[in-house]
């Protein structure tokens, strides 16, 4: 090769050796930049980040803050039912519901259907037929109930046309033995208007308001 007599000649050896040498580096540098420009491309493009305009910034700003504030009033009004009903008709609706709860509430074992028919009254007619078909019945402890007083607590009511009120019936408990013990009920009650007259339509007895 190119006249070498590298079997021979030490010098032509070592020249063969230099010659291969470049050969591989050469060959080495190429591929090393063939595979450094394709990974190049393949590489996604990185994009300078984008200013947002301090006017805008302070746009949206704004309007999560309103929106913040917004949600925050709306929960403050959810026990409100003002939004919903008059002055009049919430007090006209308090009043019916004390006076069913604590007619609803005082019980003889006796005659257990005694506190049914005094609260029909302020009951509408399919109430008074469901309470009546799944008729009542108490622990012994509490044989004889009777009202002493009430409290009035507002409720969440996301309903236009049901008023609710949350009624507390504190009063006494007799058993069949005669003791007596305190005790507090709490009557979710809902009020509809029919035919222009309040009626409670439905009602449930200490459970979460």
């Amino acid at each position: 090769m190119f006249g070498w007599d590298y079997h021979n000649s030490k010098t032509d050896r070592i020249k063969l050796f230099l010659f291969l040498l470049v050969v591989f580096l050469v060959v080495g540098f190429a591929f090393s930049n063939f595979f450094r420009v394709t990974n190049k491309e393949k590489a996604p493009a990185i994009h300078p980040k984008e200013e947002v305009p301090v006017g805008v910034a302070k746009i949206a700003n704004s309007a999560a803050s309103s929106s913040y504030e917004s949600a925050a009033t709306d929960g403050e009004n959810e026990y409100d039912q003002t939004e919903k009903f008059s002055e009049e008709e919430l007090e006209a609706t308090k009043k019916l519901a004390v006076q069913f709860a604590t007619a609803f509430h005082n019980y003889n074992a006796d005659n257990p259907q005694g506190y049914l028919e005094n609260a029909k009254p302020y009951m509408t007619e399919a109430l008074y037929e469901k309470m009546k078909r799944n008729g009542r019945r108490e622990v012994l402890e509490r044989s004889y109930l009777t009202a002493k007083e009430t409290d009035v607590t507002p409720v969440v009511n996301k309903s236009n046309m049901i008023a609710r009120w949350n009624v507390i019936v504190r009063g006494e408990a007799k058993s069949v033995d005669g003791k007596t013990s305190a005790t507090e009920d709490w009557y979710l009650v809902g009020i509809r208007d029919v035919e222009g007259e309040w009626r409670v339509e439905d009602v449930r007895v200490n459970v979460p308001n």
